[in-house]
């Protein structure tokens, strides 16, 4: 079995490659831990605002300066350490005040250790950050790249050459010193400052990504929801106009309670802003649909709602019953000669909110049920109010909300399903 402490290629010899992997593994994993910190997030994102920020930022990235220095190895009478990572990368991605700050701690505790470098060691390391800090003041995070962070580390580590090689006594050791470590460490904590900014990069664009897909699910959600306001069906308006107009010759009394359910339906339809809505807000408006559809076809029309008071609070997506009640009316009962009934029921099962719309009209084929329920789109329509319905749910309530189709117990009429998480309004 092969000896890694004696081991060597190049420069890099013995115990010291073995640190040098070592500390750059911890230093991958390190920078995967402090993505999760809300400071570090909002400093790439250049949201950061707060002192406290600052602050947080500065002692996270000390605390890996701090290890460094017990992480490193001894060398005639020195150590070859991770030290300088901790500022230079805080520097990189919290500006000059992290940077210097984090340089501080991890100096002090190397100081706190003694030795010839000790003094050299805490120069350094406040440059390194200040480096590393106006790097970031002179390109800004998102210019930054693995090349530059690489390069910065290289900078930082000659600084610290130079430090050690003017400010220690004697010279000589220091000499015999950066001859052994120079190379194998300035290009070590190059790599591990280039590896700390690839892992938070990575990990960032990821939370970006997310984030982006969020917001244009929203975008969605919203830019369909204008467009349902928008979409009042003309058809709808025309046969409500011309039963208004027929009203007003025999019924004046039932042209004005038409008129005045029409203006309060146009209302709620074309001035809500909320994506959701308590279902009691929604059953009004479906109310008010069914008031205006009866007032047109008569007694061919028949309706009831059954639905617990106790869920008058439970949030539904805005429109989601009137949607299906009015699919009901428009394909089920509407075009049937006898006309028919609609239902609508509410209840709880399993925790969730199930929503029942039912119709005894023409119904549906079981294939065409079947192909809308996997949400073929060739299987809706033209400008499907059940297909925006679909889509809008799976946006906003996710899965497995959702809604489904069937055939009407007794073989007529088709059943609409809504499946929902119980939420209430506060």
């Amino acid at each position: 079995m092969m000896d890694w402490t004696n081991f060597s290629w190049g420069p890099f010899e013995g115990r010291l490659l073995w640190d040098i992997l070592r500390n750059l593994a911890l230093n991958g994993m390190g920078a995967y831990l402090v993505t999760r910190l809300s400071a570090v997030r909002r400093a790439l994102t250049g949201s950061r605002s707060r002192r406290l920020d600052t602050l947080v930022l500065t002692l996270v990235f000390g605390l890996f300066s701090v290890l460094g220095n017990f992480l490193g190895l001894p060398i005639h009478g020195a150590l070859a350490n991770t030290r300088i990572v901790g500022p230079i990368a805080g520097g990189l991605i919290g500006g000059p005040l992290v940077g210097a700050g984090a340089g501080i701690l991890g100096g002090l505790a190397r100081c706190a250790m003694g030795g010839y470098t000790a003094l050299a060691a805490l120069v350094a390391n406040v440059l390194a950050g200040l480096i590393g800090g106006w790097v970031q003041a002179g390109l800004g995070y998102r210019r930054i790249t693995v090349p530059v962070a690489f390069l910065t580390g290289v900078a930082g580590e000659l600084v610290l050459k130079a430090c050690i090689l003017t400010m220690s006594k004697p010279f000589d050791l220091a000499w015999t010193l950066e001859k052994t470590i120079a190379a194998p460490t300035i290009l070590a904590n190059a790599a591990a400052v280039a590896l700390f900014l690839l892992v938070v990069k990575d990990v960032y664009r990821e939370q970006e990504k997310a984030t982006a897909d969020a917001r244009n699910q929203a975008l969605l959600v919203q830019a369909e929801l204008q467009a349902l306001r928008a979409q009042v069906n003309p058809h709808f308006l025309f046969n409500t106009l011309a039963t208004i107009g027929a009203l007003t010759r025999v019924s004046p009394d039932g042209a004005r309670e038409v008129v005045k359910r029409l203006s309060e339906f146009l209302r709620r339809s074309l001035h809500r802003r909320e994506e959701q809505i308590p279902l009691a807000e929604e059953l009004k408006t479906v109310e008010l649909y069914l008031g205006i559809e009866q007032a047109r076809f008569g007694p061919r029309i028949a309706s009831r709602i059954d639905v617990d008071p106790a869920l008058s609070r439970a949030l539904v997506p805005v429109f989601s019953v009137q949607v299906l009640v009015e699919n009901a009316i428009k394909h089920g009962i509407g075009p049937r000669p006898e006309g028919g009934r609609v239902e609508v029921a509410a209840g709880l099962e399993a925790g969730r909110l199930r929503i029942r719309v039912q119709d005894d009209g023409l119904g549906l084929s079981q294939e065409r049920l079947d192909r809308i329920n996997r949400r073929e789109p060739e299987a809706y329509g033209e400008g499907s109010g059940l297909r925006n319905l679909q889509r809008r749910l799976e946006l906003l309530c996710g899965s497995p909300a959702g809604l489904t189709l069937a055939r009407a117990p007794g073989g007529g009429g088709t059943l609409a399903l809504l499946d929902l998480p119980l939420q209430e309004a506060p």
